[in-house]
């Protein structure tokens, strides 16, 4: 059968692709039997897609509730109809279709929000058309830019494991410029782990967030010390300014406190100081946490990191310090890090 061209599919045909994919027909023969093209059947199952609260029962553990993606034709249709009664109002976008790509590209591509790319535009004063950030979300919900779709986040959990009690100074003692982030120079570490012994240390920078990822064989204390030692060693008499001083949690990763601040310079020299939060309370380091769910869409959880390269760890690292920050006002963390850096010199 002769596939028709790309246009809106009628309520009817909306209903029968529903029908099929209930049961369980292939792509392929939906397509044969409305003589549609399958990009066709795959933009309008996205348009249709919605989560799908299912009962599974079981004797012995309870029924369980699970969510699967399924298509609507009301959803597809209601969504249509939207974009028909807007029609009747200038839209924005107009034929701005370089806008749309550029978006698209940088999101796909780059892995960055679309909030985030708008502001990336407004900053820089690239030559698109002028859209908030409520009227670039309601076009992608209207499906205007059809390869990009909103997602819901997932709320995660973090298991908690037993904390000694911390052995250096603790986060109570440290100086107030250092929570208000009016100051250059602080910053927090934690560790980001894989299903292997292999992890990542990561130090953040409280005012410019920005971020430090080193690959380490191991969680212990002296592969935590050497990597301080690589980094006094880069940033040589600049250390002490740059890295003033330095939040962690309890982990046994971050026991050593007097090795880590002894500095390799002098036998007796002090390179930082080093501050300890309350066991179970990761919001102390609330920047660690925020830029470590950043690498995480780059690192999925549970993977072996034995497996990236230390060019692999740099371009995660890049891609952090490069992200256009609304805090900023959609400036980049390397940026203004760099910005200081010059101030220091």
């Amino acid at each position: 059968m002769k596939h028709k061209g790309n246009k809106n599919l009628s309520l009817t045909q909306k209903l029968q692709i529903e029908t099929m994919l209930n049961a369980k027909h292939t792509r392929k023969e939906i397509c044969n039997f409305l003589g549609i093209h399958k990009s066709t059947l795959s933009r309008e199952i996205q348009k249709g897609l919605y989560q799908h609260k299912k009962i599974v029962p079981n004797f012995w553990k309870g029924d369980k509730i699970v969510y699967e993606n399924r298509y609507s034709a009301t959803i597809s249709h209601e969504r249509y109809e939207r974009v028909c009664q807007n029609k009747g109002r200038d839209i924005k976008l107009g034929k701005d279709f370089e806008l749309v790509h550029y978006i698209e590209q940088r999101v796909k591509q780059d892995k960055i929000s679309a909030c985030a790319v708008l502001g990336e535009i407004k900053r820089k004063k690239l030559p698109f058309t002028n859209i908030s950030k409520t009227t670039l979300y309601r076009y992608i919900e209207l499906g205007f830019f059809e390869n990009i779709k909103l997602e819901k986040r997932k709320k995660t959990y973090k298991k908690q494991v037993m904390k000694r009690a911390p052995k250096g100074i603790s986060i109570e003692k440290r100086p107030v410029e250092i929570s208000k982030r009016d100051t250059f120079g602080h910053w927090e570490m934690d560790c980001v782990c894989g299903s292997t012994r292999a992890t990542l240390l990561v130090l953040s920078e409280r005012l410019t967030r920005q971020e430090i990822i080193f690959k380490m064989e191991n969680q212990k204390s002296n592969s935590v010390i050497h990597c301080l030692n690589v980094l006094e060693r880069k940033f040589g008499k600049n250390f002490k300014q740059v890295f003033k001083s330095i939040t962690v949690d309890n982990g046994s990763e971050f026991a050593d406190y007097k090795g880590m601040e002894k500095s390799i310079y002098g036998r007796n020299s002090k390179r930082t100081t080093f501050y300890y939060c309350h066991p179970y309370s990761s919001y102390e380091r609330g920047t660690n946490e925020r830029l470590n769910r950043e690498i995480r869409r780059l690192i999925p959880k549970g993977s072996n990191l034995a497996n990236y390269s230390k060019e692999d760890i740099q371009k995660v690292e890049n891609w952090v310090n490069n992200y256009p920050r609304e805090i900023f006002g959609y400036a980049t963390s390397g940026e203004l890090f760099r910005e200081q850096l010059q101030a220091l010199a």
